[in-house]
């Protein structure tokens, strides 16, 4: 009788799919313009962020975009439906976890207004860390990180594969690069996300991102 011998080997399970998000911080807006911290109000986008949104959509007319989501804030809203234009997207959807850093008592303040009514309450590189320094009433980066992490992920395993744009604020980018580098806060900090630029990272199902396309 023929030997016939079976494959007791564990059977290989294909890894899933990385999904790639493309981040976009939103246009200039007019209190960015005079040098005031939004966090989680708001400004309207000046002409030029509007112009600066219509470059970020040129950029990214080849890229298939399978969803979007945003800010719930209307500058991130308004970029958004910018780049969206010709995407087959009506809209971004709009989620919390995608909001600016929550600034307290800063918001709508500028630097002057702040060390006059909040005096001593500047980030101080003598004295403070950049993951747990909060202004006054307002949100550490390390909970930003947390919630930004947490969406990212639920994203991961919900979406394998897809590209997903999500339209936000700088803080947010900050998150990005940082998770994506593997570096802490202070040592990309210096690198500022300017107004509607890009940056692109890809998730991975065993919990850790990857730099696919810089901003600098």
């Amino acid at each position: 009788m023929e030997n016939i011998q079976k494959n007791t080997s564990p059977v290989q399970r294909r890894k899933p799919a990385p999904t790639t998000f493309i981040f976009v911080r939103h246009g200039q807006t007019v209190w960015n313009l005079q040098g005031r911290w939004q966090g989680w109000l708001d400004s309207p986008l000046t002409g030029e962020g509007a112009a600066q949104a219509r470059e970020a959509a040129k950029e990214l007319r080849h890229t298939k975009i399978d969803m979007a989501f945003c800010s719930d804030t209307a500058r991130a809203i308004e970029t958004a439906r910018i780049i969206l234009r010709g995407h087959g997207l009506t809209a971004a959807e709009p989620v919390k976890a995608l909001r600016e850093r929550f600034y307290g008592g800063w918001e709508g303040l500028n630097a002057l207004e702040i060390v006059e009514l909040f005096p001593g309450t500047h980030f101080d590189v003598s004295r403070d860390s950049r993951d747990t320094h909060r202004p006054p009433g307002g949100e550490a980066m390390f909970e930003v990180r947390h919630r930004v992490v947490e969406f990212l992920r639920e994203l991961v395993g919900k979406r394998p594969g897809k590209t997903i744009l999500l339209v936000t604020h700088s803080g947010v980018v900050r998150v990005a690069d940082s998770i994506s580098s593997e570096k802490p806060f202070r040592d990309i900090w210096h690198r500022t996300p300017p107004n509607a630029c890009i940056f692109t990272i890809r998730g991975h199902a065993d919990g850790h991102f990857e730099i696919v396309k810089g901003f600098d």
